[in-house]
């Protein structure tokens, strides 16, 4: 499957479903994972994310550097972009993985 398959709007919870039955170790380019989340962003215009911009957001997921994605990656990725795509700020979002960091430290 290719992201371009996908509407990039579609909720969290049916890219899950989708990316669920894809096989086991499937990954994706991050050439396709920047164009996915540019199209998630900003729904209404050519506009793309920048390197450095995809680069915070990987490093804000704890995702390493790397030139393919996993379907996690991509899921944690969607999710960092749809917070900034409600006008969301990164301390919100840094704070938010915090709170879910402590949560399953407490579990």
């Amino acid at each position: 499957m290719r992201l371009s398959e996908l509407d990039p709007l579609i909720p969290l919870n049916h890219l899950k479903e989708e990316l669920i039955k894809l096989p086991k170790g499937y990954s994706f380019y991050e050439e396709d994972v920047v164009d996915f989340l540019s199209k998630r962003r900003w729904p209404e215009s050519d506009r793309r994310i920048d390197r450095t911009t995809f680069w915070r957001w990987r490093n804000d997921n704890g995702i390493e550097h790397q030139k393919v994605f996993s379907r996690l990656d991509l899921l944690k990725l969607c999710q960092i972009c749809d917070h900034y795509r409600i006008d969301g700020t990164r301390n919100e979002y840094l704070e938010i993985m915090k709170k879910k960091k402590e949560v399953a430290l407490n579990r």
